[in-house]
């Protein structure tokens, strides 16, 4: 230890953020908006001087264990390595319901945790979210239970959403927890496009942590939970055809992330003492 001179902490989801600077978009991404790829690699591409374009700014949003997010602009602080990451607590936004039936979500779950007024989207869109969602179905509609997934589920401890995860995939989905996997992917979606209104991110908006690669398939496509909600914007839906969006499919982004920002300082060093 006595050769480590610099540590440095950063943010957990800031790790994320950086580990999109180390991303392959033709290997380990999935675009869900069609030209997503080709509208980074233009924007991020140099003019026949060498030199860059302007770079827009980058966010990811991503359900795990909670709901983290963060963005990136252009760097002051590095120029030569064109981003820098910033961390957020979009994860802890209100969560707002898109029918009558999330109404009702928001309701019990207002009277779970003990909020009068709100509750955050983290509570909805993260694996302990999607098992707060099929604890409300199966009170909403318990004729739908199966009692051995039910039985799992209560058994399951912290991995409980895992096992609404499970069930909900596969070729034989169970009911309820498909159900809750849509509700979940829909305020998903629409959090996501809530990020896209609110950083206009042309440098990319990515989907991460761990629920993508594992529900991909109520991810992508037009027709998805997720996409129909991202989309839904009203006004401002058009704008969103701006946006590259991409959905990860590695989860070694904050490993990834460490990395670069280990870089970083050994750089930064490397040039204090050679001046």
């Amino acid at each position: 230890l006595k050769y480590i001179t610099k540590c440095k902490l950063v943010n957990d989801f800031v790790g994320q953020g950086y580990g999109l600077l180390d991303l392959d978009l033709n290997k380990e991404v999935i675009e869900l908006v069609p030209g997503s790829i080709d509208a980074v690699m233009k924007a991020e591409a140099k003019d026949d001087d060498d030199h860059h374009h302007p770079l827009g700014p980058k966010a990811c949003v991503g359900a795990g264990t909670g709901l983290g997010e963060c963005f990136l602009t252009t760097s002051s602080l590095h120029p030569d390595d064109g981003y820098e990451c910033y961390p957020t607590e979009g994860g802890h936004v209100d969560f707002v319901p898109r029918d009558a039936l999330q109404v009702k979500l928001l309701n019990y779950l207002k009277q779970k945790f003990d909020q009068p007024n709100r509750i955050s989207v983290e509570r909805v869109v993260s694996g302990i979210g999607l098992a707060n969602i099929y604890e409300f179905l199966a009170k909403e509609f318990p004729k739908l239970v199966n009692k051995d997934i039910h039985s799992e589920f209560e058994n399951a401890g912290a991995l409980q959403g895992k096992v609404v995860g499970v069930n909900a995939n596969g070729d034989s989905p169970d009911e309820l927890c498909k159900k809750a996997m849509d509700i979940m992917m829909s305020a998903y979606g629409a959090e996501t496009g809530n990020c896209a209104l609110k950083y206009i991110p042309t440098g990319g908006l990515y989907v991460s942590g761990g629920l993508t690669p594992k529900n991909i398939q109520f991810i992508k496509g037009e027709d998805s939970p997720f996409m129909k909600a991202y989309k839904d914007k009203g006004r401002m839906s058009g704008l969103l055809d701006s946006v590259p969006l991409f959905a990860v499919m590695v989860e070694d982004l904050g490993l990834r992330g460490a990395r670069v920002c280990a870089l970083r300082e050994y750089n930064s060093m490397k040039n204090t003492f050679s001046v």
